[in-house]
């Protein structure tokens, strides 16, 4: 598996460039983590995401769960049996709370890092969760790696050229990055179409 170091060491390889082992070597780690940070919230078959927790009786909020970037959909388990919940705006559950009831969650809106729910939860739910992933595991030196050092190679070091040529080399050649940088996102969305196309279980971090 491609580590956090083995794209530093394509990447200084690509743009024969010495100076990113020493005066720049900061700006490596950062470009690297800000081509990351840029594609962390598209969508791609590693980073989908399902994962559950549950309600607290009496508490209308729920937080959101761990490693989650951001929400596509909510619902709850009742009896094995899934419901969808419906979104809604802020404005819209605050006057639904004109009248405190107690019950089986439909609505919510989103609030903070938490979901707001209506009704409030009268026993414990569990709501699962869909969503886009974290970075995860999160990068930490040389030798971690995670999904976006590996399946997302090609496309996070010709964004992280992309950025260097043009940020700080100042360099035209951060036309061809960026061109390369295309080529690789829509070969990985290529393939994660292919991945829905034939019904593949998608994978997920829990």
């Amino acid at each position: 598996m491609s580590s956090l170091g083995d794209l530093k060491a394509r990447i200084i390889a690509e743009t024969n460039r010495d100076d990113l082992l020493d005066d720049l070597a900061g700006a490596l780690s950062a470009v690297i983590n800000q081509a990351i940070e840029f594609y962390s919230t598209s969508r791609f078959w590693f980073n989908e995401l399902r994962t559950t927790s549950s309600t607290i009786p009496g508490n209308e909020y729920i937080s959101y769960p761990a490693g989650i970037r951001f929400l596509d959909g909510v619902y709850l388990l009742v009896g094995g049996v899934r419901y969808d919940m419906r979104p809604q705006t802020p404005e819209y559950i605050e006057g639904m709370y004109s009248t405190p009831i107690f019950g089986q969650p439909t609505d919510y809106t989103s609030y903070l890092t938490q979901l707001r729910l209506w009704p409030t939860p009268n026993i414990s739910y569990v709501v699962v969760w869909f969503g886009v992933a974290d970075v995860l595991p999160a990068l930490t030196d040389d030798g971690s790696s995670n999904y976006w050092t590996n399946e997302a190679q090609d496309l996070i070091v010709a964004c992280a050229e992309k950025y260097l040529y043009r940020d700080y080399w100042k360099d035209p050649r951060w036309e061809n990055a960026a061109a390369a940088e295309d080529e690789a996102y829509r070969a990985l969305k290529g393939k994660t179409n292919r991945r829905l196309s034939v019904g593949r279980v998608l994978t997920s971090w829990r």
